[in-house]
């Protein structure tokens, strides 16, 4: 457990590190199109899982964002290259005792932060494997009347108009959006997808209200470090999102105000990180689970 919460904090801190050194540009820390996945089970890693396997896959300069344990990659008749330092994933591990009902019955009496090691396709012998990666092929892609449609069945409503920024209003229920006209392109994408990724992290917002998610204030007391959580679990969120529609996530020049809070938030407890990170899958999940 120790050990646990000790690479968690780290992680916070360098991924706070990383937010000072590229002036909130969060979408340059991630490639797009690396969607972390188990070789044996051929699963997505999720939720803080998938935020520290993508870095990985970023930092170390992986040519695939394919993970496993060292177990799983032997069951593959796949050889750990020696040395190979594995990279931190974090589960929750049941933790179960007799039923007070039935004895001879265990029931889960709750769980346990744990955590193992899993490793790169990269540090792997495959010459003895038949295990093969699957090869990106270009498809079908999702269009932006996909996207449309997606955001259409959510049924929050959208509203849009001229010079009112963008927003998520909880107390009528509805999002407002600039005119896609007033998006620019920037060197880090084009109005399009700027458009889209400030729809997403509204959205994200949007679960949060009474009749879905009813996410409450995170911190009792300290409304400046609940609205820096929600904001951070928004942008997860909208990163999320982004890759449900293969879109590269990009962050609107107005939240570097938020920035500040989210750093010393992320050096101070790594929980806000972790919590936020879960709080967004859920937000994604709620929507994307019904599409």
């Amino acid at each position: 457990m120790s050990k646990t919460k000790d690479f968690l904090n780290d992680f916070s801190k360098t991924l706070a590190s990383k937010l000072e050194s590229t002036q909130g540009k969060w979408d340059c820390i991630f490639k797009r199109g690396s969607m972390p996945i188990n070789a044996s089970t051929n699963k997505r890693y999720r939720g803080i899982n998938w935020l520290m396997l993508n870095y990985e896959t970023e930092q170390q300069e992986y040519s695939k964002p394919i993970f496993s344990s060292y177990k799983q990659w032997a069951s593959l008749k796949a050889q750990v290259n020696k040395g190979s330092k594995g990279t931190p994933i974090v589960f929750y591990r049941p933790i179960m005792k007799p039923s007070k009902i039935n004895p001879s019955k265990e029931v889960q009496a709750g769980c346990i932060l744990n955590y193992s090691k899993v490793f790169n396709i990269d540090q792997v012998d495959l010459s003895e494997s038949k295990y093969k990666p699957d090869e990106f092929k270009s498809g079908k892609q999702y269009s932006i009347d996909q996207i449309d449609n997606f955001v259409k069945a959510t049924k929050v409503e959208i509203k849009h108009s001229e010079g009112n920024g963008c927003y998520y209003r909880p107390s009528e229920d509805f999002i407002n959006m600039e005119l896609k006209t007033n998006f620019k392109d920037t060197k880090e994408s084009d109005a399009t997808v700027h458009y889209y990724s400030t729809l997403f992290h509204e959205l994200t917002h949007s679960t949060g209200h009474g009749n879905r998610l009813n996410r409450q204030p995170k911190f009792n007391f300290e409304p400046d470090k609940s609205y820096a959580y929600e904001e951070l679990v928004a942008e997860i969120g909208s990163i999320f999102f982004g890759y449900e529609f293969n879109i590269t996530k990009t962050i609107r020049d107005n939240h570097a105000k938020y920035l500040n809070s989210w750093i010393s938030n992320l050096n101070n407890d790594y929980t806000f990180l972790t919590g936020a990170t879960a709080q967004a899958q859920k937000a994604v999940d709620y929507f994307v689970s019904s599409k």
